[in-house]
């Protein structure tokens, strides 16, 4: 079956309502006070996404083998309605966010959906696309650059943060995503002939890449830095290990590619090293020093109240200096967040609540107010190891699947997954506004993985479509 998307006026509409709606909620999700706004945006991307799933008839005559990535994707969903029902710790509270947080990233990953086959189907709204990925990494330089010229020079990253709306952990998500994306599409350029609009279009991604790590560095990230440039590691060790099997073939896109990508690892690991809060030079050994929760007491409260540990000084390295404060908070909350999991396996059922309230629940003596700041612990936290074997199954057919088929979009999820995975160790990605972000992602990247009748994989092209 070849159905003929170009001869398809509406369905060119409705992508058009889609891919607006969604660079609209890549643009505010992460501002303040717009949650009226991101409702709108939801409301009218609903419709678009419905109406081009319909059209393009996407789930019609569909192998389960085919869909299962999206299969899987729906038991997150499913899961959470199965554990409200039998297993909550916390009804009400749980109830309260099934009718919210659950309903609009039930809405978005609809809008995630429709996005792909969008882009997919209407090669001319890919661009629009692409550059709305570096929205909030540019605002957040935009901010930088106007914050330092009122201040009469350059202000440390560290001033930044508490100087801007914009905090720490946005920065470094959208930075995330947007690199993986990035790096998905160099890998795919780059298997093409290079000329001129290619040449213009792998340009256009070394930029947005630079923006995304230069918006981390001067958000004062360390795991949004650290993922970034991992995934740029990453890209810059499978250039050398293509280059080595094809010597026989010109290498000399790939050659600059890699030498970018290496020299944009090394300024922006010194850079941030300079201007990072302390902790890198003793991580491992304050890492290993947090985890030992019964020495020390000060991860029982925030740190604007460690003055209420009495009878114990705060942890020290070998080197007679204070553990990293953020480090210790980190480490010892994940550390039993993880007890917490195995205790309680099933989870407590909050996203927003799940570390306090399982703590609660447990009768942990503690006086905290925030999640662990580990986006998986915290989920596991909330729907139990079931909820974590679900996450864990879809990102492992996500990248499967992706780097099997190939072709644009196929890059694109399994990217996403390789970025996601990581950065969810190590940031707050599932709390608020942030889970339903999450969400969306998993759901692009699951249906990007998934063919559409009619288009190929290895036909997902770009190089005449991002520039015309």
């Amino acid at each position: 079956m070849n159905f003929s998307y170009s001869q398809s006026k509406s369905l060119q509409y409705f992508s058009i309502v889609c891919v607006a709606s969604a660079i609209g909620l890549l643009t505010v999700w992460v501002l303040p006070n717009t949650i009226a706004l991101r409702h709108i945006l939801l409301g009218t991307g609903l419709v678009g996404s419905i109406a081009v799933i319909s059209k393009t008839k996407f789930f019609k005559s569909r192998r389960l083998l085919e869909m299962a990535p999206l299969i899987l994707f729906s038991l997150i969903f499913i899961w959470a309605l199965i554990h409200y029902t039998f297993f909550s710790l916390n009804p009400q509270l749980e109830l309260q966010e099934l009718k919210s947080i659950w309903l609009r990233a039930l809405a978005g990953s609809i809008i995630a959906i429709g996005l792909s086959i969008a882009l997919r189907t209407n090669s001319f709204l890919r661009p629009y696309f692409f550059i709305s990925l570096f929205i909030v990494s540019t605002i957040n330089l935009i901010a930088y650059f106007y914050i330092s010229y009122k201040s009469g020079s350059f202000i440390l990253p560290v001033d930044f943060v508490t100087a801007f709306v914009f905090k720490k952990i946005e920065a470094a998500f959208f930075g995330v995503i947007a690199i993986a994306i990035a790096c998905a599409n160099l890998l795919y350029l780059l298997e093409k002939q290079l000329n001129k609009k290619n040449t213009f279009i792998i340009l256009f991604w070394f930029f947005g890449i630079s923006i995304a790590v230069v918006s981390s560095l001067v958000a004062n990230t360390k795991n949004g830095v650290a993922v970034a440039l991992g995934l740029c590691l990453l890209l810059g060790l499978i250039l050398i290990v293509k280059a080595q099997l094809n010597k026989n073939q010109s290498n000399l896109s790939l050659l600059i590619t890699t030498l970018f990508i290496f020299l944009l690892l090394f300024s922006g690991w010194k850079a941030h090293s300079k201007f990072a809060s302390q902790g890198w030079g003793t991580l491992w050994e304050d890492m290993s020093i947090s985890s030992q929760l019964d020495k020390h007491n000060y991860w029982r409260y925030n740190a604007q109240h460690w003055n209420k540990v009495t009878g114990e000084n705060f942890p020290k390295n070998s080197s007679g200096t204070n553990v990293a404060g953020n480090t210790y908070e980190r480490v010892a909350w994940a550390t039993e967040g993880i007890i917490l999991i195995f205790k309680y396996p099933l989870g407590y059922g909050s996203i927003n609540r799940s570390f306090v309230g399982m703590l609660k629940h447990a009768k942990v003596e503690q006086e905290l107010e925030s999640q662990t700041h580990s986006g998986w612990i915290d989920f596991g936290l909330a729907f139990g190891i079931p909820g974590l074997v679900i996450m864990a199954l879809i990102f492992l057919l996500i990248i499967c699947m992706g780097f099997w088929h190939g072709g644009q979009f196929g890059l694109i999820g399994a990217w996403l997954s390789v970025g996601l995975i990581p950065f969810g160790m190590v940031a707050e990605i599932c709390y608020k506004h942030n889970f339903e972000i999450l969400i969306f992602f998993i759901a692009f990247a699951a249906t990007s993985v998934v063919g559409i009748r009619g288009i190929k994989y290895e036909n997902l092209n770009i190089k005449d479509n991002l520039v015309r």
